[in-house]
Order: structure tokens, then C-alpha cells, then sequence
């Protein structure tokens, strides 16, 4: 089973979960040595560097500061091609140890790094060679196709690589390895017909450069180099700058079907903004726990206003495109967002979801405080298939869904469990939506085993009141999100509407109502007021700061027109003299009414209507 350490010192959650097993045990080739030829559409080598302008100690050697520069990550791609050998030994309780290598060499093609701004430099001569002194391996349960104790290490040669090398000469660059100090490796067999196993590979990891290299400031290189690919290029001073290497490889042809009319176009060097559909972007957990006092499995599932920035990179020669892509709290806030509570405080509240009650059989628990927390030192990256409109081989984003219960476990399991984050895994797609606009849609999870760990009772101050869950426990992490943007000119419609004595999903009455223009000009009215009835309080907006106004995925609209209208102000709370923000979607799309009303990001109040039924982007 696999574990992910942190960085700084803190270690996930739990193991993940072995699967359950497969119809048929795996057979192990013939001889036990196999050698296959990788699919080139669908491997691939890339990086995505973040230039830093981080000198203070502080903020090294992780470069944590927010002076980015370029205007994002600087990204490539390559395809690679080659053969892979993979070597098994005689199985010892249906687990066989195996090792890989890459015969001849995986070779890729010419490609460029480019970030939004300015930088652009070609990345040639991309080879991919067995490290020298740590070869690749792992273990294979026949039964259940789970690989464990997995380890993969390479050389990733190119000329952006040798230039980087040349304007950091105490920089002795090791293999990359995934998952290294801190990333993901994820591997795949699969049974082919031939008798042969296909094989999948996708990894992550983390290089910090720091401020200093043996007391040399850090550089990356510039465009201005010799005629020959020997590292001989002009550089600039760029502390705390990281890199965060990619390699997916593959032998099984991919079965995408292609988008057609529905493929999205595409702006390649740019960030572009979509909004969070709140009916669909979501977080959650089943607690599949094995504790009899519980009585049973229960679901949560708390829904997130916020926003994504999608990087799209520069296109690769097989016409695929590197992506990245960030969650964002609510458009609008002028305040900076509070940090999260230690051990927390490392990584940045993005997304702010509503207070849930969770049912089991027999207890019924708050979970209260719910915000996404993103996890910046492994990025959310991948390659779009523009003729599919799928990432190829998945998203990987990690994140911790912080709430109440969920500190309340680590609270009691701190010796056994110091936080982590998630690694979601699931399909991500882009798609062309109604009225033309884009739609982003993710479906990611994670299986994390908890047997033995205690679970809290519902009266979380109480430690002694827990629980020890048994044989069989696991957590079901999931997040979901859905991204919308608008397609031309802005809505000209003013949204407006009204509704009293709501039930949110938290046994709340409220009442709110709303007039906002999607384009507002000087001096256009608008107005909001929302009253929670349980609190006594209302809120009154006196200030517009931000507006989005978008199509759903079915929207049937007209041009000019949105059924989603998100919008971010300032106003008063009855119960005190201070400015408030208040951030609010509300939807009328068919069959996805919904609204939801965070002040002050919820802190002071909030209220939704949660659907009845799970969402799936």
C-alpha cells in the first residue's frame, strides 16, 4: 500500500486502500520478461517551472512567496516513443516484484516551454535513459492488480535541461524520481490477450531550487545561446523558482471517442477564468466504516463557490496541449483570505463550501467550516487532447476538504497521522457548452484505508468517546468540480429574483432577494438583501464589486442572456457596525435550481439548498 509524505514533515492521511480483486488474477507473461512498445499519443514527458521571485529566506527553499513571474508556470510537453522492458520475478504469494527499463531509450519530440509572458525558449534533443545507481521497481498483487512499494527513476535530458545546468554550475541535477521527496506515482497492469500485461505510468514530483545553489543565486536560462546545445546560455537570477516534472507512459492505445462539434478552441499561452457552477462543484466523503455503534455507512457532501484558472500551454507537435489548473476563491474579494489553521497554514484556502449535517444510522454529526485547501507544491497539471477534449490518462489534484470532523480526526489520530493531502485522482474533460461558451468538468477520488483509527464521536470535545473502527474501513474522498465560461460579448440581462422561508440544507429558514446587472455601468442600480431567519440577522449589499453571469452546460437561453448569475459585494450585517463581503450564486438553469450565500465567506452566516440528489459534473 502506498503512503505520501509531505514536505514539510507531515505525512497523508491514511494508506490507500487495496482494491477489491480482480475476475481474473493476473498471468505474468511468459518467461516473465516482456517488452512493449510504448503509445506515443498518449505518453508523454513535461514540466511545469515556476519562476520565482522569492530572495527572503523565509520562503525558502519551497519558493512560497507570490511574486510568480511570466504571469504563470512556464510549461512543456513531449511525446515520447520507445519500447519498454519489464522484467518479473516468481511470484510469492501471488505478489511479483518486477523492474523496468526502457531499451534503446525513450525519445521525444522537439518541443518549446513557454509561460504566458515573455518567456519562450525551445526543448530539444528530449531523452528519457535508466538511471544509473536506482533502477525502477515495484510489486504486483496478481489477485487485485494493486502495485505497491513502487519507485520510478529516469534521466530526463533536453536542452532547456542542459541550459539550466549551465547557469547553475553547482547544480548537479540527480534522476528524477517519482515520487521523489514529495509527488505521486501511480502504475497500472493490465491483461492484454497476447498473454503480455499492458502497463500505465503517471508520476508527479517536486524540485525546489531555493534561493542559493552552494551559495550561487539560483538562475533559470534565457533564449540567447550558443549555436550549440551544450548549455551555453545567458540566465537571470530566479530565487526560490521550482520545477514540478511530469512523465506518463503508456501501452495501451487510448479509446477516446472524438469531440466534434463539441471541441472547445483553444487560446494556447494564456490563464483563462472559468466560473465554479456551485450545483456541481462539491467535495464529500463516504465513510464505509466498520464501527457497529455508528450503525452503518453515511455520505457528506458540502457544495463550493469559487473559480478556476485553467493555464493552456503551448502546443506540442502531436497538437496536444500541457494544461494547468488552479481553483480560486469567489471574484471580488478585496480582503486577503484569512490562512488556514496549523498544521494547515502551508497550503491556501481556496474554495468556501456550507455547514452539512452527516447521517449515519444511528448519530448525526456537524460538519462545520467547510473551505478547499490546494496543495501548490504538486500543481494540477496534464496534457489536453483537443480532438477528445479529455486530459489524457486523468487530473491529478491535490487538496485537503477541511472541515470540522475531518480535524476532529486528525485531532485524534496526530500521532499516527499528521496531515496531508488528498490525491484525487478522476477524468477531466472540456467541452463546448451552450450558446458556445466552454465547459471544464472533473470527477476526481481517492480510497483511503482507516482501519484501526478512531473516529470521533459526535461530541467532537470528547476524545474518550470514540470509536475504533474495524476490519474493512475506508474513507471515500471525492471532489468534483464544474467550470463555465462565457462564450463572446457579456450578457446584457439584469438577473433578478426573490424567494422567503427557504430550508437550507442545514435546517436554516432564510429569505433573500436580488436584482444585479450581468454588464453593470456607472451609476446602474443593483441591490441584494438576505435575512437568516435562525440568526436574526440580515445582510445588505451597498457595494457591486464583481459580476459573472454564465450559460449552464444545457442552458437553453438566448444570446444575451445567462441562467447562472455569481456576484461578489460589500454591505452591512445587522448585528454589528462593521463591512461585510458577501459572495452568492444563483442558478435557474432546467432542473438545477440553486442558490447559495456565503457573508464574509461564511464566517458570519451562509445558506444553500443543497440538491437531494449527488451531482456528477
Amino acid at each position: 500500500m502506498k503512503r505520501s509524505i509531505l514536505i514539510l514533515g507531515l505525512v497523508s492521511i491514511a494508506v490507500e486502500a487495496a482494491p477489491p480483486p480482480l475476475p481474473v488474477p493476473l498471468r505474468l507473461p511468459p518467461g516473465l520478461t516482456q517488452t512493449l512498445p510504448i503509445v506515443k499519443s498518449a505518453s508523454y514527458a513535461g514540466d511545469a517551472v515556476r519562476a520565482n521571485d522569492c530572495p527572503d529566506d523565509k520562503d525558502n527553499p519551497f519558493g512560497t512567496c507570490s511574486s510568480v513571474l511570466f504571469g504563470g508556470y512556464a510549461m512543456w510537453a513531449s511525446h515520447l516513443s520507445g519500447n519498454i522492458e519489464i522484467r518479473f520475478f516468481p511470484p510469492r504469494n501471488n505478489v511479483a516484484h518486477f523492474e523496468i527499463f526502457h531499451p534503446g531509450n525513450l525519445r521525444g519530440d522537439d518541443a518549446r516551454i513557454k509561460a504566458p509572458l515573455f518567456y519562450d525558449m525551445p526543448v530539444k534533443e528530449n531523452v528519457i535513459l535508466d538511471a544509473f545507481d536506482a533502477v525502477s521497481s515495484g510489486d504486483l498483487n496478481l489477485v487485485n492488480g494493486e502495485v505497491t512499494n513502487f519507485r520510478y527513476n529516469v534521466f530526463v535530458s533536453n536542452s532547456w535541461y542542459l541550459a539550466l545546468g549551465g547557469v547553475n554550475p553547482s547544480l548537479k541535477p540527480p534522476p528524477f524520481q517519482f515520487p521523489g521527496i514529495y509527488g505521486t506515482a501511480r502504475a497500472k497492469f493490465e491483461q492484454r490477450r497476447d498473454g503480455l500485461l499492458d502497463f500505465s505510468f503517471a508520476g508527479t514530483t517536486f524540485l525546489p531550487l531555493g534561493n542559493n545553489v552552494s551559495g550561487d543565486p539560483v538562475r533559470l536560462p534565457l533564449p540567447f545561446c550558443g549555436p550549440l546545445l551544450n548549455g551555453e546560455c545567458a540566465g537571470f537570477e530566479a530565487p526560490g523558482s521550482s520545477l514540478h516534472p511530469q512523465l506518463q507512459i503508456t501501452t495501451k492505445v487510448p479509446s477516446e471517442a472524438p469531440c466534434g462539434g463539441n471541441c472547445i478552441s483553444i487560446q494556447p499561452n494564456t490563464v483563462q477564468e472559468y466560473t465554479a457552477n456551485a450545483f456541481y462543484t462539491s467535495f464529500g466523503d463516504t465513510f464505509t466504516v466498520n464501527i457497529p455503534q455508528l450503525g452503518g455507512v453515511a455520505t457528506g457532501r458540502t457544495h463550493l463557490q469559487g473559480r478556476y484558472a485553467i493555464q493552456f500551454g503551448e502546443p506540442t507537435v502531436f497538437g496536444t496541449i500541457p494544461i494547468a489548473v488552479s481553483s480560486l476563491p469567489p471574484s471580488g474579494l478585496l480582503a486577503p483570505i484569512p490562512d488556514a489553521p496549523a498544521p494547515l497554514d502551508s497550503f491556501k484556502i481556496t474554495m468556501f463550501g456550507h455547514d452539512e449535517r452527516l447521517f449515519f444510522p444511528n448519530f448525526t454529526y456537524i460538519t462545520a467550516d467547510p473551505v478547499l485547501l490546494e496543495d501548490g507544491f504538486d500543481p494540477s497539471i496534464g496534457v489536453l487532447d483537443p480532438g477528445s477534449g479529455t486530459v489524457i490518462g486523468g487530473l491529478l489534484f491535490r487538496g485537503v476538504p477541511a472541515q470540522s470532523l475531518f480535524s476532529a480526526i486528525i485531532n485524534l489520530n496526530i500521532t499516527r497521522i499528521p496531515l496531508g493531502t488528498f490525491q484525487h485522482v478522476g477524468p477531466a474533460k472540456f467541452e463546448r457548452g451552450a450558446n458556445g461558451g466552454n465547459v471544464f468538468r472533473y470527477n476526481g477520488a481517492v480510497v483511503l484505508t482507516f482501519d484501526t483509527f478512531l473516529f470521533p464521536s459526535p461530541d467532537y470535545d470528547n476524545p474518550n468517546s470514540a470509536f475504533t473502527s474495524g476490519p474493512g474501513s475506508d474513507l471515500n474522498p471525492f471532489l468534483r468540480f464544474q467550470g463555465l465560461q462565457q462564450a463572446g460579448a457579456r450578457p446584457t440581462a439584469v438577473k433578478a429574483g426573490s424567494a422567503t422561508n427557504v430550508l437550507s440544507s442545514f435546517n436554516q429558514r432564510f429569505n433573500y432577494s436580488y436584482s444585479i446587472p450581468c454588464n453593470p455601468t456607472p451609476g446602474q442600480a443593483f441591490s441584494f438583501e438576505y435575512t437568516n431567519q435562525a440568526q436574526s440577522g440580515t445582510f445588505k449589499m451597498d457595494n457591486l464589486s464583481s459580476v459573472s453571469c454564465v450559460n449552464s452546460r444545457l442552458s437553453r437561453m438566448g444570446a444575451g442572456d445567462a441562467d447562472i448569475v455569481s456576484f461578489t459585494g460589500y454591505g452591512t450585517w445587522s448585528k454589528d457596525d462593521d463591512v461585510h463581503a458577501v459572495n452568492v450564486q444563483v442558478s435557474n438553469a432546467p432542473n438545477e435550481a440553486y442558490v447559495s450565500i456565503q457573508v464574509d465567506g461564511g464566517v458570519i452566516s451562509k445558506a444553500h439548498t443543497k440538491p437531494p440528489f449527488d451531482p456528477i459534473p
